[in-house]
């Protein structure tokens, strides 16, 4: 008789806590977190903190949304048999709701008690009131935040007006707890971008990143710049994409920030030139403003499955995206 020995799995085991808003149709939220964590070997448990028929963008939606006191009961779900344990990362999405921010601070004290070594990943948990004190707040637990410029500069209350001055916001940001900031997206005057990241297709319009991690035990701050194509068009889950592809390669690159972002901006943007040329296609035109139809809305979702390649394969995207390292 043979006998075969099985060895155990030598690939890290991550699970995610996911705590986002839910779609019934269409890819924000959760349903636009969820897939990509998957796709690249996380397990991903979703609280979904909202139930809607679809998102915002649509004419109309249907639905309702959780109070703080279901978001604990589901949490108090898994704490009592003992599954708060496995968790080693935490994503939370957008938040409207200061006393569910609240249950949720409690919640990442709770996890970080019982793996130390798990990673928060904060995005856009800015509350439609009290939105400056309670996001700073829970800004202390988080190990990487991904605001975007309205957020950034809601959250450090400085304003952004040049590449210096974005780079000033990451510092203060920086400041409230967080050691790895990522602005997601960065308008910027041409005449304030450096050559080295300067595409054929950048114009005044032009988007970019700006990626800010402290190394050396804090006494230092590595920021750069990333420049990619932009693409005129209505979209949305791009935010809650990108957010969980940093999860994804943050793990995957052993904690270092800037190569971690590259391959996230790789991936969302080869999936918004997919839905942009989607969009094209249905509605012979792109929408340059927020689709007022159900049917142009349906026609912007997020071409998510379908990018399921350039997920997993961020690197056969990258000779169209550019950094820089920059210092002030």
């Amino acid at each position: 008789m043979t006998t075969t020995t099985f060895e155990a799995d030598e690939e890290p085991n991550y699970r995610v806590l996911s705590i986002q808003s839910h779609t019934v149709s269409g890819y924000c939220g959760n349903k636009a977190a969820v897939f990509p964590l998957q796709t690249l070997g996380f397990d991903v448990d979703n609280l979904n903190t909202v139930q809607f028929s679809n998102h915002t963008g649509y004419p109309s939606w249907t639905g309702s949304r959780m109070n703080a006191q279901d978001v604990q009961e589901l949490f108090d779900g898994l704490e009592n048999n003992e599954l708060i344990g496995e968790y080693t990362h935490v994503l939370t999405g957008y938040i409207g709701n200061f006393a569910i921010l609240e249950t949720i601070q409690n919640m990442v004290e709770k996890l970080k008690a019982a793996n130390p070594s798990l990673i928060y990943r904060k995005y856009r948990n800015i509350c439609e009131q009290h939105e400056s004190h309670c996001s700073k707040n829970i800004m202390k637990y988080a190990d990487v935040v991904t605001p975007n410029q309205f957020e950034a500069e809601t959250l450090s209350e400085m304003k952004i007006t040049s590449l210096e001055e974005a780079c000033r916001v990451a510092e203060k940001l920086h400041s409230l707890g967080s050691p790895n900031v990522v602005i997601t997206s960065l308008s910027l005057s041409l005449d304030d971008v450096p050559d080295q990241v300067r595409l054929e297709t950048s114009s005044k319009e032009s988007l970019y990143c700006l990626s800010s991690q402290q190394i050396n035990d804090g006494t230092t701050t590595e920021q750069y710049l990333i420049a990619f194509p932009t693409y005129e068009g209505y979209f949305t889950g791009t935010g809650d994409l990108f957010s969980s592809l940093t999860v994804a390669h943050f793990a995957h690159k052993q904690n270092s920030l800037i190569d971690a972002v590259f391959k996230v901006i790789c991936s969302v943007n080869a999936i918004a030139k997919k839905t942009y040329l989607y969009q094209q296609k249905r509605n012979n035109s792109t929408e340059a403003g927020k689709s007022n139809a159900a049917n142009m809305a349906r026609n912007c979702e997020l071409r998510l499955i379908q990018g399921k390649k350039e997920i997993e394969e961020p690197e056969r995207y990258m000779d169209v995206i550019k950094k820089v390292k920059i210092s002030f």
